[in-house]
């Protein structure tokens, strides 16, 4: 007890003043953080996701801040003991390899802009819309289960910053308000391909109709921002054979990013009935065990 007492005394008597400024830097940083914390709560015209957005930056730019402010308060002492702790360091280093390797891939998706808030995006085997982004680690709501699906699961995904080290990321709405969406529905060999086709262009016409001009005119803008050749939006129909039993319609369309899923389950729904009418349905019959 009496040797931290005397280390307390020493470091007070050493260092006083690089710990006042310290104390003294936390403490703004923190009230400017309280301040800005309630300025965003108390704006209630400001679209949750603008506050949201702010209120992130906000706690990335003062912790950046705080850690450039201490090291140049402490920058006399650090050089100082910098040739002695070179070995230090190196097992430091290796040490935080991970957290490195994380705030690595901080800067590489800030450079690249390859994600930002409310984006949905997908990284391995992760998919989901980012709510919160860090130094370290991406949040995200996960959007599935499966990679078809576009619908919220309730659950919030955090993942490493270093996955973007060593994965793609897939921006699912890289070109804003509307998308082109591909929609895989496997037939069987009963229905023949060309009626198939004709069911499943005849619903995504009808369900998209209305969008394709509203689509055609933000795909052009999309083209001259990003200098970028950008496809039809009128339905497509593509064919592949999958095997002897059936084969895949793939068709892709332009909407609505917000729309996704309630589009492409009214073109499933509309192309179902066309090729299983429920008047035509066998009953099944009933099996006793």
């Amino acid at each position: 007890m009496s040797e931290l007492l005397d280390l307390l005394h020493q470091l007070r008597n050493d260092y006083s003043h690089e710990i006042v400024r310290s104390l003294m830097l936390i403490a703004v940083l923190l009230l400017i953080r309280l301040a800005v914390g309630h300025i965003l709560s108390s704006n209630v015209n400001v679209p949750v996701e603008e506050r949201r957005r702010w209120s992130v930056s906000t706690r990335n730019f003062l912790f950046i801040a705080g850690l450039a402010g201490i090291g140049m308060i402490w920058a006399e002492e650090l050089q100082t003991i910098a040739v002695s702790m070179l070995a230090f360091a190196a097992a430091l280093i290796l040490a935080t390899k991970e957290l490195i390797l994380c705030v690595s891939g901080f800067v590489v998706r800030h450079a690249s802009n390859s994600y930002s808030l409310g984006d949905h995006i997908e990284v391995g085997n992760i998919r989901g819309r980012v709510v919160d982004i860090g130094l370290l680690s991406t949040t995200v709501m996960e959007i599935g289960p499966q990679h078809n699906a576009h619908q919220m699961t309730g659950r919030a995904l955090t993942f490493p910053n270093s996955l973007l080290l060593s994965n793609a990321v897939i921006r699912e709405n890289y070109m804003g308000d509307y998308v082109m969406h591909i929609i895989n529905v496997p037939v069987g060999y009963q229905i023949p391909p060309t009626r198939a086709q004709h069911l499943l262009l005849a619903a995504a016409e009808e369900h998209c109709q209305q969008h394709v001009e509203a689509a055609r005119v933000h795909m052009e803008r999309m083209a001259e921002r990003y200098l970028v050749d950008t496809p039809s939006v009128e339905p497509r129909i593509g064919m592949q054979a999958v095997d002897e039993k059936r084969y895949q319609l793939i068709l892709r369309i332009a909407i609505p990013a917000k729309e996704r899923q309630r589009i492409e389950q009214a073109i499933i729904y509309q192309f179902m009935a066309g090729c299983y009418p429920e008047s035509a349905a066998t009953p099944v019959p009933c099996v006793s065990k």
